[in-house]
């Protein structure tokens, strides 16, 4: 029987879709979270980390926003990833680690995009430099087919809404409370979306993959969406006549164009995104529709 796998940060947005996803494919999960540790007391590593062929890191606590606000929170989250390698990397059997980072925010934008794997990083925001600082720690841990997944702006049914992060979501909210769709910086801004699915399926696919795997792979929609774009699409699904776009002066940790060459996850993983950008947001719309917006 194949060895099972874990979760660590299984309560937020992904970790939720992931987790669902793992257990339909009949693999055996452990899921860790705030109130579940994955480290005991002593440091050691939990049982189902202990037992796990792969380990999936998708905790935080940070955004762009927050990043820029509190470092403490930047610096817990270093922390506890370091912490948690240090765990792993004494056990007999090491699990592998597939960690979640930012394909936004760490490559260099004086390189034009799309952005390859191989592209310069330079991050400008503390949010892109920390999620750097992660990558960093995961390849001096040398642990075997541990990669890293630079995942671009996701976005689903079931995303929380947090301040300084998820466009499609406050726009969602705002739609449903019949209020103003307000878009921050230059409105012909790019930038790559990729629904939460086809983000779990490159995951899903990390863990299926058996042969050798790179050290980082791009995971997004491989193309570029202005941010006139992306609200005309949520105008266009939501078919409010009294809804009304208002553009708003960009943010300090906004960059200016950015998207993904997601050509080597397909090479390797055999991946590709398969949710155009309308249904994406039709179905995250019905979802907020029926249930309201979920907060962070």
């Amino acid at each position: 029987m194949p060895r099972p796998v874990a979760v660590v940060g299984a309560a937020g947005f992904l970790g939720r879709a992931l987790v669902e996803a793992l257990r339909r494919s009949a693999r055996e999960v452990s899921t860790y979270t705030r109130s579940v540790p994955f480290l005991g007391p002593d440091g050691a590593a939990a049982p189902g980390l202990v037992s796990a062929r792969t380990v999936f890191w998708l905790a935080t606590q940070i955004n762009p926003q927050i990043a820029e606000q509190q470092p403490q929170k930047v610096a817990e989250d270093r922390a506890a990833f370091d912490a948690f390698l240090h765990a792993v990397r004494g056990l007999p059997a090491p699990p592998a680690v597939v960690l979640l980072s930012s394909g936004g925010t760490v490559y260099d934008p004086d390189t034009a995009p799309p952005y390859a794997e191989t592209a310069p990083t330079r991050p400008l925001s503390a949010y892109g430099s920390a999620k750097l600082a992660l990558e960093s720690s995961l390849a001096a841990a040398a642990l075997p087919r541990s990669v890293t997944l630079r995942v671009s702006n996701a976005y689903g049914p079931g995303q929380p809404v947090a301040s300084g992060q998820g466009v499609i979501a406050h726009w969602l909210r705002a739609a449903r409370r019949g209020e103003d769709i307000r878009l921050f910086g230059d409105p012909h801004t790019t930038r790559d979306y990729l629904f939460v699915d086809d983000i779990v399926a490159a995951m899903v696919a990390v863990d299926d993959c058996g042969g050798p795997l790179p050290p980082v792979l791009n995971v997004g929609s491989g193309h570029p969406t202005t941010l006139r774009k992306l609200a005309e699409t949520v105008l266009t699904v939501v078919e409010d006549p009294a809804l009304r776009l208002v553009v708003e002066p960009r943010r300090s940790f906004d960059v200016p164009r950015t998207w993904l060459d997601v050509s080597l996850a397909d090479s390797v993983l055999d991946w590709r995104p398969s949710t155009p950008l309308v249904d994406g947001i039709a179905a995250a719309w019905s979802e907020v529709r029926r249930h309201g917006d979920p907060t962070a």
